[in-house]
Protein backbone atom coordinates (compact mmCIF):
# COMPACT_ATOMS: atom_id res chain seq x y z
CA UNK A 1 0.00 0.00 0.00
CA UNK A 2 1.31 3.56 -0.80
CA UNK A 3 0.93 6.12 1.37
CA UNK A 4 1.41 10.08 0.99
CA UNK A 5 2.28 10.75 4.54
CA UNK A 6 2.97 14.20 4.35
CA UNK A 7 0.64 16.47 3.00
CA UNK A 8 -0.55 20.00 3.61
CA UNK A 9 -3.76 21.74 2.44
CA UNK A 10 -4.82 25.63 2.42
CA UNK A 11 -6.19 24.95 6.38
CA UNK A 12 -2.06 24.86 6.88
CA UNK A 13 -1.88 28.41 6.34
CA UNK A 14 1.16 28.71 3.36
CA UNK A 15 -0.50 25.52 0.89
CA UNK A 16 -2.96 26.38 -2.33
CA UNK A 17 -4.04 23.19 -1.98
CA UNK A 18 -7.59 22.18 -1.30
CA UNK A 19 -8.78 18.65 0.13
CA UNK A 20 -10.68 17.96 -3.01
CA UNK A 21 -7.47 18.32 -5.21
CA UNK A 22 -5.46 16.34 -2.94
CA UNK A 23 -7.62 13.59 -2.90
CA UNK A 24 -7.99 13.87 -6.83
CA UNK A 25 -4.51 14.20 -7.90
CA UNK A 26 -3.29 11.28 -4.89
CA UNK A 27 -6.22 8.88 -6.61
CA UNK A 28 -4.71 9.85 -10.02
CA UNK A 29 -1.09 9.15 -9.40
CA UNK A 30 -2.40 5.46 -7.77
CA UNK A 31 -1.44 6.91 -4.12
CA UNK A 32 -4.10 5.03 -1.91
CA UNK A 33 -4.38 6.97 1.34
CA UNK A 34 -2.62 10.25 2.44
CA UNK A 35 -1.67 11.94 6.07
CA UNK A 36 -3.21 15.25 6.36
CA UNK A 37 -0.43 16.99 8.66
CA UNK A 38 -1.35 20.71 8.80
CA UNK A 39 1.51 22.95 10.46
CA UNK A 40 0.77 23.08 14.61
CA UNK A 41 -2.48 22.30 14.43
CA UNK A 42 -4.48 18.78 14.82
CA UNK A 43 -7.97 20.56 14.89
CA UNK A 44 -7.28 22.50 11.52
CA UNK A 45 -7.24 19.06 9.30
CA UNK A 46 -10.84 18.57 10.22
CA UNK A 47 -12.76 20.14 7.17
CA UNK A 48 -10.35 17.54 5.16
CA UNK A 49 -11.85 14.37 7.47
CA UNK A 50 -15.21 15.47 6.44
CA UNK A 51 -14.35 15.93 2.43
CA UNK A 52 -12.47 12.57 2.37
CA UNK A 53 -15.87 10.83 3.55
CA UNK A 54 -17.73 12.36 0.75
CA UNK A 55 -15.28 11.69 -1.59
CA UNK A 56 -14.78 7.97 -0.10
CA UNK A 57 -10.78 8.27 0.25
CA UNK A 58 -8.99 7.15 3.41
CA UNK A 59 -7.02 9.79 4.93
CA UNK A 60 -5.25 10.23 8.66
CA UNK A 61 -5.18 13.18 10.53
CA UNK A 62 -1.33 13.98 12.00
CA UNK A 63 0.39 17.23 12.14
CA UNK A 64 4.02 18.81 11.52
CA UNK A 65 5.01 20.25 14.70
CA UNK A 66 7.66 23.36 14.72
CA UNK A 67 9.89 22.38 17.49
CA UNK A 68 13.09 23.58 19.19
CA UNK A 69 14.66 20.27 17.40
CA UNK A 70 13.14 20.92 14.26
CA UNK A 71 10.13 20.17 12.39
CA UNK A 72 8.38 16.56 13.31
CA UNK A 73 5.68 14.44 12.14
CA UNK A 74 3.35 13.72 15.17
CA UNK A 75 0.55 10.92 14.52
CA UNK A 76 -1.88 9.88 17.62
CA UNK A 77 -2.55 13.74 19.38
CA UNK A 78 -6.06 13.90 18.56
CA UNK A 79 -6.53 17.80 20.01
CA UNK A 80 -4.30 21.26 19.84
CA UNK A 81 -4.16 21.52 24.12
CA UNK A 82 -0.26 20.58 24.13
CA UNK A 83 0.39 23.41 21.74
CA UNK A 84 2.94 26.45 23.65
CA UNK A 85 2.99 30.37 23.08
CA UNK A 86 5.92 31.41 20.63
CA UNK A 87 7.21 29.96 17.46
CA UNK A 88 8.45 26.68 18.64
CA UNK A 89 7.02 24.22 20.39
CA UNK A 90 9.68 22.53 22.93
CA UNK A 91 10.44 18.79 21.64
CA UNK A 92 10.22 17.59 25.52
CA UNK A 93 6.52 18.79 25.52
CA UNK A 94 5.71 17.15 22.43
CA UNK A 95 7.61 13.77 23.62
CA UNK A 96 5.42 14.11 27.10
CA UNK A 97 2.57 14.60 24.93
CA UNK A 98 2.62 11.52 22.14
CA UNK A 99 3.80 9.12 24.80
CA UNK A 100 -0.03 9.45 27.08
CA UNK A 101 -1.32 9.16 23.98
CA UNK A 102 0.68 6.50 22.43
CA UNK A 103 1.23 7.86 19.13
CA UNK A 104 4.71 8.17 17.42
CA UNK A 105 7.35 10.78 16.32
CA UNK A 106 9.00 10.86 12.79
CA UNK A 107 11.72 14.19 12.59
CA UNK A 108 10.40 15.05 8.98
CA UNK A 109 13.14 16.44 6.50
CA UNK A 110 15.47 16.71 9.31
CA UNK A 111 18.60 18.08 7.59
CA UNK A 112 17.04 21.24 6.24
CA UNK A 113 17.27 23.82 8.62
CA UNK A 114 14.00 25.86 9.22
CA UNK A 115 14.26 29.28 11.01
CA UNK A 116 17.10 28.47 13.58
CA UNK A 117 16.24 24.75 14.23
CA UNK A 118 16.95 21.46 12.59
CA UNK A 119 17.16 18.12 13.88
CA UNK A 120 20.16 17.41 12.06
CA UNK A 121 22.35 17.96 15.28
CA UNK A 122 19.91 16.10 17.37
CA UNK A 123 18.88 13.45 15.17
CA UNK A 124 20.72 10.94 16.58
CA UNK A 125 19.82 11.82 19.78
CA UNK A 126 16.16 11.45 20.03
CA UNK A 127 15.94 7.46 21.36
CA UNK A 128 12.00 8.93 21.40
CA UNK A 129 11.22 8.78 17.83
CA UNK A 130 9.45 5.61 15.81
CA UNK A 131 11.25 6.85 12.23
CA UNK A 132 13.08 9.09 10.73
CA UNK A 133 11.79 11.08 6.94
CA UNK A 134 14.08 9.61 4.45
CA UNK A 135 12.73 11.33 1.49
CA UNK A 136 10.85 14.56 1.39
CA UNK A 137 9.21 15.63 -1.86
CA UNK A 138 10.43 19.51 -1.05
CA UNK A 139 14.02 18.54 0.18
CA UNK A 140 17.34 18.92 -2.41
CA UNK A 141 18.89 15.73 -3.63
CA UNK A 142 21.50 16.33 -0.99
CA UNK A 143 19.12 16.86 2.12
CA UNK A 144 17.52 13.44 0.70
CA UNK A 145 20.87 11.87 0.54
CA UNK A 146 21.97 12.89 4.00
CA UNK A 147 18.74 11.81 5.70
CA UNK A 148 19.31 8.34 3.84
CA UNK A 149 22.68 7.63 5.57
CA UNK A 150 21.42 8.63 9.01
CA UNK A 151 18.64 6.54 8.39
CA UNK A 152 21.14 3.54 7.62
CA UNK A 153 23.07 4.43 10.72
CA UNK A 154 19.80 4.73 13.03
CA UNK A 155 18.73 1.36 12.72
CA UNK A 156 14.69 2.31 12.55
CA UNK A 157 12.04 2.18 9.86
CA UNK A 158 12.07 5.08 7.17
CA UNK A 159 9.66 6.69 5.58
CA UNK A 160 8.38 9.30 2.75
CA UNK A 161 6.11 11.98 2.02
CA UNK A 162 5.63 14.59 -0.54
CA UNK A 163 5.41 17.94 1.63
CA UNK A 164 3.07 19.01 -0.64
CA UNK A 165 1.84 22.79 -0.88
CA UNK A 166 0.80 22.53 -4.31
CA UNK A 167 -0.93 19.98 -6.24
CA UNK A 168 2.19 19.40 -8.56
CA UNK A 169 4.18 18.34 -5.59
CA UNK A 170 1.16 15.90 -4.53
CA UNK A 171 3.31 12.12 -4.40
CA UNK A 172 6.40 13.29 -4.72
CA UNK A 173 7.71 11.12 -2.31
CA UNK A 174 5.42 8.78 -0.44
CA UNK A 175 5.97 5.29 2.06
CA UNK A 176 4.94 1.87 0.56
CA UNK A 177 3.05 -0.10 3.41
CA UNK A 178 3.73 -3.81 3.79
CA UNK A 179 -0.01 -4.87 5.01
CA UNK A 180 -3.29 -2.50 3.97
CA UNK A 181 -3.69 -0.04 6.38
CA UNK A 182 -7.47 0.97 7.82
CA UNK A 183 -6.72 3.54 10.40
CA UNK A 184 -4.74 5.20 12.36
CA UNK A 185 -4.25 2.93 15.08
CA UNK A 186 -2.70 0.46 12.40
CA UNK A 187 -0.63 3.05 10.61
CA UNK A 188 1.05 3.46 14.01
CA UNK A 189 1.68 0.22 14.51
CA UNK A 190 2.82 -0.92 10.85
CA UNK A 191 5.49 2.16 11.46
CA UNK A 192 6.34 0.72 14.85
CA UNK A 193 7.25 -2.62 13.34
CA UNK A 194 9.23 -1.45 10.25
CA UNK A 195 6.51 -2.90 7.91
CA UNK A 196 7.48 0.15 5.99
CA UNK A 197 9.98 2.02 3.57
CA UNK A 198 10.36 5.16 1.60
CA UNK A 199 9.43 5.32 -1.89
CA UNK A 200 9.66 7.92 -4.97
CA UNK A 201 7.77 7.42 -8.49
CA UNK A 202 9.03 5.40 -11.08
CA UNK A 203 8.87 6.18 -14.42
CA UNK A 204 6.05 3.79 -15.22
CA UNK A 205 3.75 5.25 -12.76
CA UNK A 206 4.74 2.84 -10.20
CA UNK A 207 6.50 3.64 -7.16
CA UNK A 208 9.89 2.08 -6.03
CA UNK A 209 11.08 1.59 -2.56
CA UNK A 210 14.15 1.98 -0.86
CA UNK A 211 15.64 -0.91 0.90
CA UNK A 212 18.31 0.89 2.79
Amino acid sequence: MIIDLHCHTVYSGDSNLEPEQLIETARRKGIEAVCITEHDSYLASEPAEEVAEKMRFPIFRGVEINTNWGHILAFGLRDDAWRENGYYTNIETVRIEIQKCGGILIPSHPFRVVGSASAQAHLFSMKFIAAVEVLNGENTPRENQLARSAWQKLGIPGTGGSDCHYVSKVGACATWFQNPVHSLEELIREIRSARVAPAYPARDGSYTVLTG
